[in-house]
Formats: C-alpha cells, sequence, structure tokens
C-alpha cells in the first residue's frame, strides 16, 4: 500500500518534470522564432529536440511504465554505479548478485546522489524485454530502465 502510494507520486512528478522538459523546450524554440532569423530558427531544432526528448520520452513510455508497475511487485535491489559508463543524464547500474546491469536513460544528479549514498533502488519487473520501472526511495524519482547483459 505504502509503496503504491509512493509510485503514484513519483510517476506525478515525472509528468510534471516531462511538461517541464517540453515546455522549456517550446519556449526557447518561441523565442527563436520570435528573433526571426530563419538560420538561427533552422539551427535551433536540434538544440530544442534535445531539451524536449525526455519529457517526449517519459509520456511514449508512461503506458508501458504503468503496465510495468501493475505487472509486477516494487522490490528492493542493492546497486552501483558503472565506472566509466555514464553518458549525459544517463546511468548503468550494476546490480548486486547479478551478471546483468540497469540501464536508465535519464537519472538527474539528485537521483543519483541518493543512490551513491543508499546503494538502492526499488524495481518493478522485468518483462520479457528487459524493461523495467525503477524508482527511488527519498526521492520522487521514477523512469523507465532496461536490464542489459555486462
Amino acid at each position: 500500500m505504502i509503496l503504491e502510494t509512493w509510485s503514484d507520486t513519483c510517476l506525478a512528478r515525472a509528468d510534471r518534470r516531462a511538461v517541464g522538459h517540453i515546455f522549456f523546450a517550446l519556449a526557447v524554440f518561441g523565442v527563436v522564432l520570435f528573433i526571426g532569423w530563419l538560420w538561427l530558427t533552422v539551427l535551433s531544432v536540434p538544440v530544442v529536440l534535445e531539451f524536449a526528448a525526455p519529457g517526449i520520452r517519459h509520456f511514449l513510455t508512461r503506458r508501458g511504465t504503468l503496465a510495468l508497475i501493475e505487472q509486477f511487485p516494487w522490490r528492493p535491489v542493492s546497486v552501483s554505479f558503472v565506472a566509466g559508463r555514464r553518458i549525459g543524464r544517463s546511468a548503468y547500474l550494476k546490480v548486486d548478485g547479478s551478471e546483468k546491469n540497469l540501464r536508465l536513460p535519464e537519472l538527474p544528479e539528485r537521483a543519483r546522489v541518493l543512490v551513491r549514498h543508499t546503494g538502492r533502488v526499488w524495481i518493478a519487473g522485468p518483462d520479457e524485454r528487459g524493461r523495467v520501472a525503477v524508482m527511488t526511495r527519498g526521492l520522487a524519482f521514477l523512469t523507465r530502465g532496461r536490464v542489459v547483459e555486462r
């Protein structure tokens, strides 16, 4: 019961964060359009898409994340970061007692600090395709990741 309430809180926070990413990207694009320089508008499209990508990814995978949460119970997993595998906001976590890693497409710095401190995340899954829902306790953060081979 408590985990379901916390996962609802985390999902609501993820929804707000995704809307914020998309709104910020649209605001940047609106400013560029307001300036009216065609070359700047064309050059800004990749930057705007990069800003909006986390929000778009969240809404495209939201239904699958909800299915994982409904299908699998939450369970704690001890993890540590895989050295040298950070690319931007993505993260690779080594699962203790397993030969597999978790790949998370987005893990902001404040969530990284919490995971480093506690060494634990809560996961629902994996399903037959290796997808997992991952959340932290103490910081309302939820994302969807994938189980990958080391």
